[in-house]
């Protein structure tokens, strides 16, 4: 087992961007929630309809900007190196975050966090720096592992926001969000190490003769089209995951009615918690485990029974009859579902050009927020004709549609490894 790629020690920066992204995405997730709160309370904005409308303006800001920016930075990445690209991100995301809660109207809110997206968004470089810094044999490990720190440092966040926000104030919580982007990027500036001189690189994209339109290959754009349909399918349920947790504690009282059997001990937003907590229990759980089979099984065999199991554990959740096995089904769907990026990530790292890497995985950051903008659509069509059941019922037939587009995208990607190493 190799213990360094060029010279670097690559389980040591493995071990410091985990740290770095774990603290950033535990800067975001300490500050994001209180949006709501601080138009209402610092910007004046009473009326709930009209609450509500900005928030998703508010989100519609943010995706339509990452959409842009993340192509644009991934193929600076490949040319300057991607070390930087992650310092840019984090050192950007420390002084822009802070200030949203110092916005003096709506309009400069939504500009700020436009801004905040174009300059910050530090998971995709650092997907792609620990990538380029580890060996071929080990990607799939080191992408499950990187996204183990999504949902840690969702959850860490979550709760030191709420504590935070409640006994020092809201902007003392965005105050704390951005120090701990800071302190994720001084991690990486003093203790992540890339070997990548621009000189050279820049040689190597001038010497590929192929235009970037024309890598768009067979292979390459089935794997983009599977991550925006993943985008959508993760995304368009959890918004509504307080109505399911409510609509599921009806039923149950409903049930029970004449029984004492079962006595309810929490509210809906303790389950909703609880619930939440799980399941990015089983998004952790499922970073190192099916990263560590990536390794192990074709990523393309792989993710025909990650998504079965994706759409069974939504369906799950729809007809749950209880908290406790909703609460096992939605940790069963994030278990499973948490592990199709990390899949689709190493099946496009195995037929596309490590000199490319950033610009790759720009594009399919850039096509993952794009599923954020089209799923707030789609979910509002669906619950609008089918209600809350049709919104996880669309969920659940999204990763079902995924498995046989899976069959023909697998030749297409078995096509190009074969061509690829022919070619060698």
């Amino acid at each position: 087992m190799l213990s360094s790629v060029h010279g670097i020690n690559w389980k040591r920066n493995l071990f410091f961007i985990w740290l770095s992204q774990f603290l950033a995405l535990a800067g975001f997730s300490s500050c994001m929630p209180f949006i709501p709160k601080v138009m209402e309370d610092y910007l004046g904005i009473s009326d709930q309809g009209l609450r509500l409308q900005y928030i998703s303006a508010y989100s519609f800001a943010s995706m339509l900007s990452m959409c842009v920016a993340l192509v644009f930075w991934g193929m600076l990445a490949d040319r300057f190196g991607r070390k930087i690209m992650l310092m840019r991100a984090a050192f950007a995301a420390a002084l822009f975050y802070p200030l949203l809660a110092w916005s003096p109207n709506i309009l400069a809110l939504l500009l700020l966090r436009f801004i905040c997206s174009f300059f910050s968004g530090t998971y995709n470089p650092a997907q792609t720096l620990a990538v380029t810094s580890s060996p071929k044999e080990h990607h799939g490990f080191v992408l499950g592992v990187v996204s183990t720190a999504l949902w840690s440092g969702y959850t860490l966040g979550y709760l030191f926001g709420g504590v935070v926000a409640e006994y020092f104030g809201i902007k003392t919580a965005f105050a704390t969000g951005g120090a701990l982007y800071f302190i994720s990027g001084m991690l990486v500036l003093i203790f992540v190490k890339e070997n990548f001189n621009p000189a050279v690189e820049q040689k190597k994209l001038a010497a590929i003769r192929k235009p970037f339109r024309e890598m768009l290959t067979p292979g390459v754009c089935g794997v983009l089209l599977l991550v925006l349909l993943m985008s959508i399918g993760r995304r368009i349920g959890e918004p509504f995951l307080p109505e399911l947790v409510g609509k599921v504690m009806q039923n149950e009282k409903i049930a029970t009615l004449d029984c004492l059997v079962i006595k309810f001990s929490g509210s809906e937003l303790f389950f909703t918690g609880i619930i939440s907590a799980a399941a990015s229990l089983g998004g952790f759980l499922s970073g190192v485990v099916i990263g560590w089979l990536c390794d192990r099984i074709l990523p393309r065999k792989l993710l025909f029974p990650v998504l079965v199991c994706s759409a069974a554990g939504v369906t799950a959740q729809v007809l749950a009859p209880d908290v406790r096995f909703l609460m096992i089904a939605r940790f069963f769907s994030f278990f499973a579902a948490g592990g199709i990026m990390p899949i689709l990530q190493l099946m496009l790292t195995k037929i596309t050009r490590s000199e490319l890497r950033g610009t790759f995985f720009g594009w399919s950051g850039s096509l993952s927020s794009a599923g954020g903008v089209l799923c707030a659509g789609i979910s509002w069509g669906v619950g609008k004709i089918a209600g809350l059941d049709g919104i996880y019922w669309c969920e659940a037939a999204i990763y079902a549609l995924m498995v046989p587009m899976l069959i023909p995208i697998s030749r297409m990607v078995k096509k190009e490894l074969i061509e690829e190493y022919q070619g060698k």
